[in-house]
């Protein structure tokens, strides 16, 4: 078999209700010449028997299985099982549409100084049919619409992780480039901090956004996005990790302000666990450790205030800072 011009990972954890539709929307592909390697990490459900099925039909579908050892393992091990000149990600429960590999293979094909493409983004909730930007700003955008050259993008990427692993389609010499596969400790975000790599590297980013290219990011209980805990924690991890290699004091302080606000955010989470006095202990000790008056002013509020008027703030200064940020880096 010729060499895949695109390699697929489809990294999959007990998603066999889901991988059916995946691997169909990846066989619907107007661009045929890829290959797909599903990286299944210690799944206790059907997804063996799923895949197998695709397996036996159609030879461009691989199957490789690994004790469980997370999400960021699975999509480096799909990375090393796999040949092709470029690097498409796709979880097991979400869909590319059409024309997805079709173009953006394309455009790297005849721009050899971009080295990753990428387009925009929608969601859609489990058994229907409408696309929103997402859960909270269904008919808004949110993700990165940039291109240049990666540290240019940097504070965009500062501010949040503004790109979903399947929006890009990247050359697999990136990946070299950029020093290694996806960070195994973390348990979430691994994608995020992989970007922000790309960025220090200074990688050549396009943004292309044509018709039926979009990857399609499905809602549905289990899905890891809404695990608010763990996600809140490896921000705060990223950031952390962040702070000594930030090339700007503009970006520094910009990193700064942000892991406060992710800090609040545990201690709201804190707050609806554990209660209100386990919220403000935790306010009050990580106020100590990071010499912050927000988070001493946290404590004091949220000892002050209802608990439902503590998380309505939350949200407000949350939405302001991101709102003012973006603002900020457009002009």
């Amino acid at each position: 078999m010729n060499q895949p011009l695109v390699s697929v990972i489809v990294p999959c954890y007990n998603y066999g209700r889901f991988i059916a539709e995946t691997l169909e929307s990846l066989q619907n592909q107007t661009l045929q010449n890829w290959e797909c390697v599903v990286v299944d990490d210690g799944s206790t459900d059907n997804s063996a028997e799923v895949v197998q099925k695709f397996v036996e039909s159609d030879p461009r579908v691989r199957y490789v299985y690994q004790q469980n050892q997370g999400l960021p393992a699975a999509r480096n091990t799909g990375i090393r099982a796999t040949t092709g000149k470029y690097i498409q990600f796709l979880d097991s429960d979400d869909l590319l549409q059409s024309d997805k590999l079709q173009h953006h293979t394309a455009y790297l094909e005849t721009h050899a100084e971009v080295e990753l493409v990428y387009g925009g983004l929608r969601y859609f909730y489990d058994g229907t049919s409408e696309l929103i930007f997402s859960p909270q700003h269904k008919s808004t955008p949110w993700t990165l619409d940039k291109s240049g050259a990666g540290i240019d993008l940097l504070p965009f990427l500062v501010i949040s992780c503004v790109i979903m692993p399947p929006m890009p389609v990247m050359r697999r010499t990136t990946i070299e480039k950029v020093t290694g596969l996806f960070t195994e400790d973390l348990p979430s975000c691994e994608d995020w901090e992989f970007w922000i790599r790309c960025c220090y590297k200074n990688v050549q980013f396009t943004y292309l956004d044509l018709p039926n290219t979009l990857p399609l990011m499905r809602l549905h209980h289990t899905s890891m996005t809404r695990n608010r805990i763990v996600m809140v924690n490896s921000f705060i991890e990223v950031r952390q990790r962040l702070r000594p290699i930030l090339p700007t004091p503009q970006l520094v302080k910009l990193n700064e302000t942000l892991l406060n606000n992710d800090f609040v955010e545990k201690c709201i989470l804190t707050l609806e666990r554990e209660g209100r006095m386990a919220a403000i202990r935790e306010a009050f000790y990580l106020s100590i450790e990071r010499k912050s008056c927000i988070l001493l002013g946290w404590s004091v509020l949220l000892f002050a205030l209802p608990p439902t008027w503590a998380v309505k703030l939350l949200q407000l200064q949350r939405s302001f800072h991101k709102r003012f940020y973006h603002w900020v880096f457009k002009k």
